[in-house]
């Protein structure tokens, strides 16, 4: 089950990066400003070096058993059964045999770690979450505790890292890239030099991916006609009070600025106008009621989710006596002379409860929309990277009048992010504009597709998912053999940017082939031009598909056959063009039309599009029954 969820996510993932670069200008880099100097800081690092002792060790393992603690208690709220498979799925009792053990054995303790990880619900729980890390502190601890020679090995990694900071900061080569965080997360798992730490990546860890979306965009999912008629039933000033009541109004969007969450507002104007009747005693009141009226419901979205803010509303209502009658002329005098008198006070509390019912309506049918979109993060997004230890470092969410904007920096223990900003993009008027750096796919990458294994039929399913047609090379008869690759845990899938163009490749630690197994690193790519098409973007492949060996100097046949094998079925999933059509949109914002790149850039490192919508030719009528939907 485990593999399952893995598989799901890691083909989430292939597509997203698939539709990415096919979905998908002019943009000016922005100059970088100088590298610090980082040389001083290594140079004294070296002499800063902090043995790890048993006490770190004992202390480390205290605190674990203390999570543990709060763990057992969590599970124990729930049934036996319950509590019975988490703990058997957490090998809970080879964990406390490990504890137990004098020195325990680091292989066993890192698979039971990795059970610890994953998109399974309850993964994400915090007991859950904090036994993780400290689980993953105590093992980090009672490696370097063993590790022999560890001040030689202190030294050898500083001065690898100084050269290539050196280097990094005059090329931003994404190997020097990998090798500095490498050795950053090795220093952080035993505790060493935290200062240096902290000033590389605050050197060289920007933000790497940035999103925008127009508050046109929004609007043209959400904004909505209102027609709607109501059943009335009152009772004002002991007048009992029944009719119709008819709202015609519209609902848009607008954007209030804000810097710490994006606040839209669902706004409704429109007019209520009802046919009434009252009853009180012996006379009856025809009359017609029309309020006019706005509401406005506030939606916060932060990186915990959708809140909804309470509604308000106002009404102004006024009133019109088309007949007041009475069996007897006295009594319908009265009648009318008390319902003139009482007019300007039953007007205000038609009001006051017209706001209420719009207040009301605005958030009962607002809850559903809260829920779903709380529900699609949770499982599409929130769950998976808090039950890995990897949500973003930093998520910022903001917004102007004009536009939602989102900031991700994404960079795991041992892994850097973007090393400078983002160029700016010159298209202004963009509905949704994306500022993509290698780093943040490659990261993810290593996250979600570390491990897994694609299957010819796996990587088939992915195709059809994305309506793609199926190539002859991959199609699967009753005379090809079936075949799978292995992910490597190093790099799964690299992608580089460069000026005009995209390397895309994937790594392997293992391919099949019928009963044919090769365990060797695999290292598949294919380098693409990309530039803006007629309706969106258009890669077309720069060479051949190039198969590769990496660690091997010399090949087998075995290695061969597999060679040209993968290169024969690789050339099918990257073609020689690649044409993007625009992005259709779902669900709401259907309606709204096609989404068309309307510029695009890539520089070193960046991948930089805007899309704007495309208006359907003739928008179909849309009977709308809610205010919010």
């Amino acid at each position: 089950m485990n593999r399952n969820l893995r598989r799901t996510a890691a083909h989430s993932f292939l597509a997203s990066l698939s539709g990415l670069l096919i979905l998908t200008g002019f943009v000016s880099a922005q100059t970088p400003s100088p590298a610090e100097d980082l040389s001083p800081i290594v140079e004294d690092a070296k002499s800063n070096f902090q043995p790890v002792t048993d006490a770190e060790v004992a202390s480390a393992k205290q605190k674990l058993e203390a999570k543990l603690s709060q763990l057992q208690s969590l599970l124990s709220n729930g049934t036996d059964e319950n509590k019975q498979a988490w703990e058997q799925y957490l090998r809970w009792d080879d964990l406390q045999t490990q504890l137990a053990a004098n020195q325990p054995d680091l292989r066993t303790l890192e698979e039971i770690y990795l059970k610890y990880r994953g998109s399974y619900a309850g993964l994400d729980k915090r007991q859950l979450v904090e036994a993780r890390r400290a689980l993953r502190h105590y093992i980090n601890l009672a490696y370097f505790l063993q590790v022999d020679q560890y001040k030689q090995q202190f030294d050898i990694q500083l001065k690898t890292l100084a050269d290539a900071i050196k280097r990094y900061s005059d090329s931003s080569a994404d190997a020097d890239s990998k090798t500095i965080g490498a050795i950053l997360g090795w220093l952080e798992q035993g505790n060493q030099v935290p200062k240096l730490v902290s000033s590389i990546r605050k050197e060289f860890n920007h933000p790497n991916l940035y999103a925008s979306v127009s508050r046109e965009f929004l609007a043209a999912g959400i904004s909505r006609k209102v027609d709607q008629v109501n059943p009335v039933h009152e009772i004002i000033l002991g007048t009992n009070v029944t009719g119709t009541a008819h709202l015609v109004g519209d609902v848009d969007v607008n954007l209030l600025p804000s810097k710490d969450s994006a606040l839209i507002e669902l706004q409704l104007k429109g007019d209520v106008t009802s046919n009434n009747v009252g009853v009180n005693g012996p006379a009856t009141i025809y009359s017609t009621g029309f309020s006019q009226i706005v509401a406005s419901k506030v939606l916060e979205f932060t990186k915990d989710g959708l809140l909804g803010k309470p509604t308000s509303a106002d009404a102004t209502t006024s009133t019109t006596f088309n007949a007041i009658c009475a069996k007897m002329k006295l009594i319908q005098k009265i009648a009318t002379k008390r319902a003139y008198q009482q007019k300007g006070q039953a007007e205000a509390i038609a009001s006051d409860r017209t706001e209420f019912r719009i207040e009301q309506r605005f958030d009962d049918e607002s809850k559903d929309l809260i829920a779903d979109a709380n529900t699609r993060l949770t499982e599409k997004l929130f769950r998976p990277l808090k039950g890995r230890d990897e949500f973003p470092d930093t998520l910022n969410i903001s917004s102007t009048q004009d536009e939602v904007n989102v900031e991700v920096l994404h960079a795991s223990q041992s892994q850097l992010a973007a090393p400078g900003t983002a160029p700016e993009s010159s298209d202004d008027g963009a509905d949704v504009t994306l500022k993509v750096h290698e780093s943040i796919v490659n990261n993810y990458g290593e996250t979600f597709l570390a491990g897994v294994v694609l299957t010819d039929e796996k990587l088939v399913d992915l195709l059809k998912q994305r309506n793609a047609e199926i190539p002859e090379e991959l199609e699967i008869t009753p005379d090809s053999d079936p075949w799978s690759i292995t992910f490597d845990y190093k790099s799964p899938i690299q992608v580089i940017f460069d000026n005009d163009t995209v390397k895309i490749g994937i790594r392997g630690r293992q391919f099949t082939r019928g009963n044919t197994e090769v365990n060797r690193t695999i290292s598949i790519s294919a380098d693409y031009k990309i530039e803006k098409g007629e309706a969106g973007t258009l890669l077309t492949r720069t060479g051949e598909v190039v198969v590769d060996f990496p660690t091997q100097e010399r090949l087998g046949p075995l290695d061969l056959t597999a060679k040209t094998f993968l290169r024969k079925k690789f050339e099918a999933v990257f073609k020689q063009e690649i044409v993007g059509e625009g992005i259709k949109m779902e669900g709401e914002w259907e309606k709204a039309g096609i989404l068309r790149i309307s510029s695009l850039s890539v520089t070193p490192g960046w991948f930089v599009g805007s899309w704007k919508l495309e208006a359907p030719a003739e928008a179909a009528a849309t009977e709308v029954t809610s205010v919010v939907e």
